[in-house]
């Protein structure tokens, strides 16, 4: 199965989804991999933690959604050579609830981004289980789920794969279509880890082997509106998210 359309989502927020998104985006761009990152949260965490402002492009995804413009009309491009994004906005939440009427709702960003040219498109999905995020669901065929490591890493997992086999009719293998990306690690937290993993045994399979550690670079770079290889290269969040590209273009 091709794995060039990759949804990032969890509906628990917190988790390192747009984290993940920027710096995994920006891991395929490094690897010479053209990339596409499309922010569909309205949030536009993605867009700011690029260094784009929510004033000053003039389309966004929330365009091609209300079908005003077509896709290529919104793509930007990035500091990173081989990155490029769809922009974000918080009228994208106006957006969604105009979509709710709409037949085939779910079909619409699948069938804006047919016609593109990337190595990658990457999707960073608002943390709900909405329209947009089916929308999400439906144009990708790989989907990675960030879970810190907590208490409460799994809450909500249970609703967001029987989401996915709903959009997907059940027509895939888990193994080829999803992976559990753990962050927020700290090995010597021996104790609460030993209790997450005991958690996760069912998914063990699903889970990347790659971890993001517990890095304050990660949050700084987010505050610098840079991905964590133009801020601090040498971190260990410029290396588990280096990991990660490695291990998800070896799958």
């Amino acid at each position: 199965m091709d794995k060039n359309i990759i949804a990032i989502i969890n509906q628990k927020g917190g988790v390192g989804k747009t984290t993940t998104s920027i710096n995994f985006s920006a891991g395929l761009a490094r690897q010479n991999q053209k990339t596409l990152l499309i922010d569909l949260d309205p949030q536009a965490h993605s867009t700011i933690g690029l260094g784009i402002e929510p004033e000053t492009f003039s389309a966004s995804i929330s365009d091609v959604l209300a079908k005003k413009k077509p896709i290529a009309e919104a793509i930007l491009a990035t500091s990173t050579p081989n990155l490029f994004l769809v922009p974000s906005h918080i009228r994208l939440d106006k957006i969604e609830q105009q979509l709710a009427p709409e037949l085939f709702r779910e079909t619409f960003l699948q069938k804006a981004i047919k016609d593109l040219q990337f190595d990658y498109i990457v999707i960073d999905c608002r943390p709900t289980l909405g329209t947009l995020t089916i929308n999400a669901l439906y144009a990708a065929n790989f989907i990675i789920v960030p879970c810190e490591m907590g208490r409460y890493a799994l809450d909500g997992f249970s609703d967001l794969m029987e989401t996915i086999e709903h959009v997907k009719n059940g027509d895939f293998n888990k193994a080829d279509f999803i992976r559990i990306l753990l962050t927020k690690y700290d090995n010597r937290n021996k104790v609460s880890n030993d209790w997450v993993f005991q958690q996760l045994e069912h998914f063990q399979h699903l889970i990347f082997a790659t971890k993001i550690r517990r890095n304050e670079a990660l949050n700084q770079s987010q505050m610098a509106q840079e991905t964590i290889f133009n801020f601090k290269a040498d971190s260990s969040g410029a290396q588990d998210y280096s990991q990660l590209t490695h291990e998800f273009l070896n799958l």
